[in-house]
């Protein structure tokens, strides 16, 4: 229908239109990926109250969830880009949707194994093998925006589009952060934050019902190229030319270390305040200051790059901003200093937040004409592969909490800022083209010169039919 659309360029008889039913499948996008970050943080945003529940009394297990989480994404993402070439966006998602639903069912069947100090085992067991099979899902949400938003906006949203359903997943961590907390305020009703995500699991399937496939007519011209193709290249074949591409790698080595740091950080920033006298609920403060602050930075970023297409620029900006405020944590993490932390965790958030859609469109642009998928499941992957590295190194370096709170100095905080200055200096070294953006430029002026002398033709016809007559 007309009506339903809205009118992006003309050009020798090719109209590019962008659907109102897009939307669907963004909302379907955002909603799972909320959900799969609820999952995610279920016990590490309530550690104490998870330690009860499962009998034990330290925190490895807790640790463990979000390390198999991360794991179980690399394995699998390979696997989601294999599925979007195979069987497209829609099916693909409902595959990752009932994986995470069985998964949270499996986790919450788990409360009804008996759990002693002396038997915590059962319990244990069946909430990772529940774990694992939800966290197989991640992967499947999380590489999609890019690949959605190729095919359904147009040039001037796609960024857009790509920030919405990309930050879904770090909005769904503040959420959590501060739902979970209030929630579970003790280990009898920690049951109750889980089954809060199998109903978000069930909830979150409903709109990909509803969502098509691909659209009637291209939005652009890249789309256009892309929906004309019967057959995608293999994506085993289209992922090794992504990870030979130099330019790319260094996104990877940057992309990496900035969300293996951000998940890391949402997994233990109750540990890491926790010897100044934090409890988990103004821990999730801190996270959800710091993810709240950055989707508006994201918010104001997504829109502003779509307009004038400086990526490059954003992302030489925002890296050393975002380092500065990880050395400035360092200093801020302290005895009876909320509002500080706070405040340091917001402007943290800012910057680093808006590199998620900049980096995720320029490892598009940088490896165009490769499919989406492939550039956005190794972006993905490096940040959990990184986050699963840091939370080890992190999880080593916690000393005692006495001796933290005596001297201040906290090694995890250290180590952070300290990688994020070495990461630093490879973003000055991406010196890539926009290749997508320049191939749509071409196809539009040689659309526009077809068209001209299309039009140039008719005229000395008219002329000529007047000259007879």
């Amino acid at each position: 229908m007309v009506s339903s659309t809205n009118l992006v360029d003309h050009a020798q008889g090719q109209t590019y239109v962008t659907y109102k039913s897009r939307f669907v499948g963004l909302f379907a996008i955002v909603l799972l990926n909320i959900s799969t970050g609820f999952v995610w943080l279920t016990y590490s945003s309530v550690q104490k109250a998870a330690q009860g529940y499962f009998n034990i009394d330290d925190s490895t297990i807790i640790d463990v969830t979000s390390i198999l989480y991360f794991v179980a994404f690399l394995i699998m993402s390979p696997v989601s880009g294999w599925m979007f070439e195979k069987k497209g966006i829609k099916k693909s998602l409902l595959f990752g949707a009932g994986v995470q639903l069985v998964g949270t069912l499996l986790r919450y069947f788990s409360h009804f194994i008996e759990s002693t100090p002396e038997s915590p085992g059962g319990r244990i067991a069946l909430t990772l093998v529940g774990q694992v099979i939800a966290a197989a899902a991640q992967p499947f949400f999380l590489n999609v925006p890019p690949k959605y938003a190729a095919v359904w906006f147009s040039e001037t949203g796609r960024t857009t589009a790509t920030m919405i359903g990309s930050v879904a997943n770090a909005f769904a961590a503040a959420l959590a952060q501060l739902v979970i907390p209030e929630i579970t305020t003790d280990k009898d009703s920690m049951s109750t934050s889980v089954l809060v995500c199998v109903i978000l699991s069930v909830v979150a399937i409903i709109p990909v019902l509803f969502m098509k496939e691909r659209p009637p007519t291209p939005p652009s011209p890249s789309a256009e190229q892309a929906l004309l193709e019967t057959k995608e290249e293999p994506f085993w074949v289209s992922l090794k030319k992504v990870g030979t591409n130099k330019q790319f790698l260094i996104l990877m080595f940057l992309f990496g270390t900035f969300v293996g740091f951000f998940n890391a950080f949402s997994s233990l920033i109750s540990q890491f305040a926790e010897p100044f006298g934090y409890d988990a609920t103004e821990s999730g403060y801190f996270g959800a200051a710091m993810i709240v602050a950055g989707l508006v930075g994201a918010g104001i970023a997504g829109p502003v790059i779509d307009r004038n297409k400086q990526f490059k620029s954003l992302m030489k900006t925002m890296v050393p901003l975002a380092t500065l405020f990880y050395i400035i944590f360092v200093f801020v993490v302290r005895k009876d200093f909320l509002v500080g932390i706070l405040v340091a965790s917001a402007l943290l958030g800012l910057f680093s937040f808006a590199l998620l859609p900049v980096v995720l469109e320029l490892g598009v642009e940088c490896t165009y004409p490769v499919t989406p998928a492939s550039s956005t499941a190794l972006l993905w992957s490096s940040g959990q592969f990184f986050a699963v590295i840091f939370l080890i190194i992190l999880g080593q370096l916690k000393g005692d909490p006495e001796k933290v709170r005596d001297t201040g100095i906290n090694p995890p905080l250290i180590f952070i800022a300290a990688w994020c200055v070495l990461a630093t200096f490879p973003v000055y070294l991406f010196k890539s083209p926009y290749y997508r953006l320049e191939a749509e430029a071409r196809a539009r002026a040689n659309n526009n010169v077809a068209g001209d002398k299309q039009e140039s033709d008719m005229q000395e016809i008219a002329l000529g039919n007047d000259t007879k007559a």
